[in-house]
C-alpha cells in the first residue's frame, strides 16, 4: 500500500476534498474502489473512529460526475489516480448520515425525525444536477423515502445516469434503541411496514431496476441489516472478506510508515522511535 507522505498530520478530518486539497498526510486506500465495483449493495462494518466516513467521502468524489473537472487535483499520486475505473464521474451521488438522527421516544417522532433528516440529501443532489433536473419539482415533501422514489423515477424516465448512495452509520440511531433496552420500539422501526422498511424497499426497487447503480453503507454492528429481512435482503456485508479486511484502519506497514513519519517531522530523528 502506498503512503502518500503529506505536511500536515491530520485529526478528525472526514472530507476527502480538504484532507487532499489541505495537503495533509493521506494512507491510500484507494486501490479498494475497483474490488468495490463488483458489488451493488456493499454493507462495511467496524467501530467508530475507524475512518468510515472520509472512506464514503472518498467515494462521493470520485463517482461524482459534477466533480469530474477535479479528478487529477482530488486523485492525483493515488492509485485511482493512475488506474481509474470506466466508472469514475458517472454517476449522481445522494449522500445520508444516519448517525445525525435526533432520537425520540415514540414511532412517530422516529419517523418525524427521520424524515427531517433525510430529505435533504436527495434535494442536494437534484440541485447539484440541475443540468439534468431542469424544472423538477417534488410532490410528496417531508417523506424522505417517497422524494427518493420520485427523484429515482424521474430519473429512470429521462435517462439520466444512474445514482449512487452512500449511508454513512445506517444503524446508529437502531443501536441506540438497543444499548437503551427500548427493544418493542427497535422491533416496530425494523419489522412490517416502518419507515425505515420502506426507505430501504425503494433503494432496493432502485437497484433493481437500474436507476440506482449501487448503495454502499457503513455501520457497526450487522444487527438492524438482519432485522430487515425481506426488506433489503440485496446487502452484502464485506466486512470479513479477505478483499477488504484492512479497507479501514492500519496495516502494520502502514502505521510504521506513518509512525516514522510524524517523528521525522516533529524531532528530526527516528532514533526514539527506532
Amino acid at each position: 500500500m502506498k503512503i502518500q507522505a503529506r505536511i500536515t498530520i491530520p485529526y478528525a478530518v472526514a472530507n476527502y476534498a480538504e484532507m487532499r486539497d489541505r495537503g495533509f498526510y493521506y494512507v491510500d486506500k484507494t486501490d479498494y474502489i475497483p474490488r468495490l465495483e463488483a458489488y451493488k449493495a456493499p454493507v462495511f462494518l467496524r467501530p467508530r473512529r475507524f475512518g468510515k466516513s472520509l472512506l464514503v467521502s472518498t467515494l462521493a468524489h470520485y463517482y461524482d460526475r459534477t466533480l469530474a473537472h477535479r479528478f487529477e487535483d482530488l486523485f492525483g499520486g493515488t492509485y485511482i489516480g493512475s488506474h481509474p475505473t470506466p466508472e469514475h464521474n458517472r454517476y449522481m451521488i445522494i449522500r445520508y448520515d444516519f448517525s445525525a438522527m435526533v432520537m425520540a421516544d415514540n414511532m412517530e417522532g422516529l419517523e418525524q425525525n427521520f424524515n427531517d433528516l433525510n430529505c435533504s440529501p436527495v434535494e442536494i443532489m437534484v440541485l447539484h444536477n440541475h443540468d439534468l433536473f431542469g424544472d423538477f419539482k417534488f410532490t410528496a415533501r417531508g417523506n424522505a423515502s417517497k422524494m427518493l422514489e420520485e427523484a429515482l423515477a424521474y430519473a429512470r424516465g429521462h435517462g439520466f445516469p444512474p445514482v449512487y448512495i452512500l449511508i454513512d452509520e445506517y444503524d446508529n440511531f437502531t443501536n441506540q434503541l438497543l444499548t437503551s433496552y427500548n427493544d418493542p420500539l427497535y422491533e416496530k422501526v425494523t419489522t412490517a411496514d416502518s419507515f425505515l422498511r420502506t426507505f430501504f424497499k425503494v433503494i432496493k426497487k432502485g437497484i433493481g431496476e437500474g436507476s440506482i447503480r449501487t448503495c454502499f453503507c457503513t455501520g457497526v454492528l450487522p444487527v438492524t441489516m438482519d432485522d430487515l429481512t425481506s426488506g433489503y435482503n440485496i446487502a452484502e456485508i464485506l466486512t470479513l472478506e479477505s478483499d477488504f479486511i484492512n479497507m479501514l484502519g492500519f496495516t502494520h506497514a502502514e502505521a510504521d510508515a506513518y509512525l516514522r513519519y510524524v517523528l521525522d517531522k516533529y524531532t528530526g530523528s527516528q532514533e526514539r522511535y527506532d
